[in-house]
């Protein structure tokens, strides 16, 4: 692995970290609450935070491994640190929308 590569590699890391953070900070957005939840009390910042996040992080997790694939597969399509960074953005937001329920 050329240094050349690593820095692919890390800039597909970027963009799954990017592809990660999005949705993560979008459910920590408050929502409306509903008339009975009204009266209960809200949990804790941590507790919400890692809540939203854990699905994130656990694909995340997993597109890290494949961004190495991702920088091997498109060796030699691959030279700019924009296309690597959208690529990795666009795997992971991809990995995340079909392992949906």
């Amino acid at each position: 692995m050329t240094q050349s590569d690593l820095t692919l590699y890390l800039f597909c890391v970027i963009g799954i970290v990017v592809s990660i953070l999005l949705p993560i900070l979008r459910g920590l957005l408050p929502k409306p609450p509903a008339p009975a939840a009204a009266a209960a009390a809200a949990p804790p910042f941590l507790v919400t935070f890692w809540n939203n996040a854990k699905p994130y992080v656990v694909v995340g997790l997993f597109s890290l491994l494949t961004g190495i694939l991702i920088v091997a597969f498109t060796y030699g399509t691959l030279k700019d640190w924009r296309a690597a960074l959208l690529a990795g953005y666009a795997w992971d937001s991809t990995l995340q929308k079909l392992t949906k329920p």
